[in-house]
């Protein structure tokens, strides 16, 4: 369940409409309880690294029937997932893995936070918002701001990425400056710290307003959920909220899974914890990959799950520079220096054009690009224009 109706009749409805679209329903999995249902088939989470065709990794995905979650609204469709985003997903597989599409069913894009930027290191390529602090490497995607040296405090930033040893601190994957609402309400999403009679602790902040009598039954320590409204620096807490209890994606016996992670507490015999932003996963010895996977690194895990949380890999690969791909219509065209394609910013100045010329270009025409992150727009090697 979720708490919308404690937020309905502290605000009215209409202004529980119009703040968050979709959140009017009462269930957080697809049978109620908050957890999904594994059926052995198929679990993908991470990095979304191709949009049209899908893909966070080695399969690609088919997504055109799923319910996909994007923070606060429950069905936001494919459409609003970019690059960068964390995806979570169930879905089914009827062939060797990575050699057909993923059908996925129903899943969710869960940014970290939404909010205003409190501090910047530019020495140390970090930032903070509310409790997080954030950092950067040479995959992270800007939208909206010049790359790392265009954040400054108070750019109102949306944040996704991967928890490090501390939850709090998380690799930024999609860094987009966007307006500040007129309200000035953040909103975070984090594993659950606490829950008691006095309040919702996660990341470290209190929401006073809710307590474990809010909710039936109530929900794990260590679950996930998502927090809006207004943030108290001072007192490190969230009032006037809305909470949105996350669906739990937890794979059953003999599922087929796809996660990216942080390798946590890596071993001699080459077992360790892969952290991502649900869970703490548990994998088994027994896939050596091209490199050893040392404690911190980014990784890549493909495997079957023995339970909820232990996974027998067939194959570990760290993530080096990422290459991502997206196809869709041109827009906002200025120069070949700053367009969008799908919404992405990008720069063509030294792509190969296929399929046409350059001066071809234009709103309207369909493009697909290959191209790895740049300050402030991705930087494109490859652009073929289609049909």
């Amino acid at each position: 369940m979720k708490t919308e109706p404690l937020a309905l009749r502290r605000f009215g409805a209409i202004l529980a409409i119009a703040l968050l679209p979709g959140c009017l329903e009462t269930k957080t999995g697809s049978n109620g309880t908050g957890s999904v249902p594994a059926d052995g088939k198929s679990l993908v989470a991470g990095t979304v690294v191709s949009v049209e065709p899908f893909s966070v990794g080695l399969a690609s995905l088919e997504p055109s029937t799923a319910v996909i979650r994007r923070d606060e609204t429950t069905n936001a469709g494919v459409s609003s997932l970019r690059l960068g985003m964390n995806l979570e997903a169930a879905g089914t597989v009827t062939g060797p893995y990575g050699t057909v599409p993923v059908v996925l069913r129903e899943g969710g894009a869960q940014s970290a936070v939404r909010g205003p930027v409190i501090s910047v290191d530019a020495a140390a390529q970090r930032f903070t918002v509310a409790t997080f602090t954030f950092v950067v490497d040479a995959n992270t995607l800007y939208d909206g701001v010049a790359g790392f040296p265009g954040l400054a405090s108070g750019a109102y930033v949306e944040v996704s990425g991967l928890p490090l040893a501390d939850l709090r601190t998380i690799l930024a994957t999609r860094i987009t400056q966007t307006a500040a609402p007129a309200d000035g309400r953040i909103s975070v999403s984090a594993r659950i710290d606490s829950l008691s009679a006095t309040g919702l602790s996660l990341a470290g902040i209190l929401v006073p307003g809710i307590s474990s009598g809010s909710f039936s039954p109530p929900p794990p320590i260590g679950g996930r959920a998502r927090v809006n409204g207004n943030y108290n620096a001072a007192a490190v807490a969230i009032t006037n909220e809305f909470v949105f209890l996350l669906p739990d994606f937890a794979p059953a016996a003999s599922t087929t899974v796809e996660l990216e992670g942080i390798a946590l507490n890596v071993a001699s015999n080459g077992s360790f914890v892969l952290r991502t932003p649900a869970h703490d996963y548990d994998i088994a010895a027994g896939a050596p990959g091209p490199t050893p996977i040392s404690s911190g690194a980014r990784v890549r895990v493909v495997a079957t799950a023995s339970s909820a949380t232990s996974l027998m890999p067939t194959s570990v690969t760290a993530v080096g520079q990422i290459v991502y791909r997206v196809s869709g219509t041109v827009s906002d065209y200025t120069s070949l220096a700053a367009l969008r394609v799908r919404g992405e910013p990008v720069d063509l100045t030294t792509a190969v054009i296929r399929g046409g010329n350059a001066s071809d270009i234009a709103n309207g025409r369909r493009l697909a690009i290959v191209g790895t992150a740049g300050p402030g727009a991705l930087r494109v090697s490859e652009a073929t224009l289609l049909p």
